[in-house]
């Protein structure tokens, strides 16, 4: 990794996923998609967190959905 690349997820420095009730994982995909829906594609801190927050709804939705579906 340099100066000009840091991932949003580093896989070795991060905790197994766990699961949660469905209708929780799609509130908190829905709550991020509402938080930053206004945000300036031109601010870069902003971009940011949006990517961050998205991405943990993402993951955290897609795990509860594998889990849901035995995968």
């Amino acid at each position: 990794m340099n100066a000009k690349h840091t991932p949003l997820r580093n896989p070795a420095h991060e905790l197994p996923p766990g699961t949660v009730p469905l209708d929780v994982a799609l509130q908190l995909a829905r709550e991020a998609l509402a938080k930053h829906e206004n945000s300036s594609v031109l601010e870069r801190t902003a971009m940011v967190f949006a990517a961050s927050d998205l991405q943990y709804a993402l993951r955290t939705l897609v795990v509860t959905l594998d889990a849901e579906a035995g995968r």
